[in-house]
């Protein structure tokens, strides 16, 4: 009986680790994911960015972004507006995932990347479709997504 008593002690004894609190644990999973994600001043400053600036790029498929001659030219229904993904596309665009194949995506407008508080080493912010996305460089892989940015809502 003594032997058994005696095992079971020596195995409570090991069992317990260090004792560490539920805030520090949240701390250490804030602070390693600080850099993979939109802090909300950056998402605030995006936002409001894309309702003060008119942001208008040029729907595929139409010629107003050539410079040519257009016989419908400023009669385009798409002219200037910022159409969504694909809905089968856009379901893939999720945190985790890596960014769709032959996606469409373009750099922030240079005055809003500089004026952003946060530096995110190794990731890169990009629009895509009516989204703001942080990417991961190495991997592709979604950060983070501040949905319909680009429509200044």
């Amino acid at each position: 009986m003594r032997k058994i008593l005696f095992i079971l002690t020596g195995l409570c004894l090991l069992s317990t680790g260090p004792v560490v609190s539920a805030e520090e644990i949240t701390t250490a999973v804030v602070r390693a994911g600080v850099q993979g994600a939109f802090n909300e001043l950056e998402r605030q400053m995006i936002r409001k960015y894309f309702i003060e600036n008119e942001y208008v790029h040029y729907v595929e498929g139409t010629d107003d972004h050539k410079g040519g001659s257009n016989k419908n030219k400023g009669k385009s229904k798409n002219k200037g507006k910022n159409k969504g993904l694909p809905p089968g596309i856009a379901k893939n665009l999720q945190r985790g995932k890596p960014l769709p194949p032959g996606i469409a995506k373009r750099d922030l407008p240079q005055g809003l990347e500089s004026s952003l508080p946060g530096k995110h080493d190794g990731y890169e912010s990009l629009i895509v479709g009516n989204d703001v996305v942080l990417v991961e460089i190495d991997t592709g892989k979604i950060a983070d997504i501040i949905t319909d940015a680009v429509l200044g809502n």
